[in-house]
């Protein structure tokens, strides 16, 4: 019976090797899976945009009433092969005030500061590899000083700042979302 032990050790050492290359052959594959359905966005941007309007009548210097858009781009991997709805959202807080002729900015509490949030949403498609490019202006033109805001004559009103703050891509198929950092912009005198 000692003549038959090199033998067991043998087999018991191959059936030992079988069994751990088929959990690591089964552990890689899964691996695979896993990445193709773990949504996550790779990168995501936001910039503010002129709107049309205001970029094709302003004159160098010319303080605008209405606020910038936002431009959001992102990159979304993991996703598998289905439409995506995304939700865009940003909360905008703006102060307006009156502006003189010469383009200043009277020192006076005619100034009025209001915040609403503003979001839209869009549906895109994944590619081949299962990512979502996506590139969407946010609309701000509804955000304005509230009713009953005036200037005296030979003023204007005019947005003086902004801020954009809470700028989130929510992919609300997945429950995946990107936040992004805050945005200032002085606008007025």
């Amino acid at each position: 019976m000692t003549g038959h032990a090199p033998r067991s050790l043998a087999r018991a050492v191959w059936w030992s090797a079988a069994i751990v290359a088929a959990v690591l052959v089964g552990a890689i594959g899964l691996t695979g899976t896993a990445l193709a359905n773990f949504p996550h966005f790779k990168t995501a941007t936001v910039t503010t945009v002129a709107t049309t309007a205001d970029s094709a009548s302003l004159t160098p210097g010319q303080a605008s009433t209405t606020l910038p858009n936002l431009q959001f781009n992102w990159m979304e991997a993991g996703i598998g092969s289905t439409n995506v709805t995304y939700q865009i959202s940003t909360d905008v807080t703006a102060t307006f005030g009156c502006v003189n002729n010469g383009s200043h900015n009277p020192p006076a509490t005619n100034k009025t500061t209001v915040t609403e949030p503003v979001q839209t949403t869009t549906q895109l498609p994944t590619d081949k590899n299962g990512n979502v490019s996506g590139s969407v202006v946010l609309d701000t033109s509804a955000v304005s000083p509230p009713a009953g805001f005036s200037c005296p004559p030979g003023q204007t009103e005019e947005a003086l700042s902004a801020t954009f703050s809470g700028n989130t891509i929510m992919d609300t198929t997945n429950n995946v979302s990107a936040t992004l950092g805050d945005i200032m912009v002085t606008l007025g005198p």
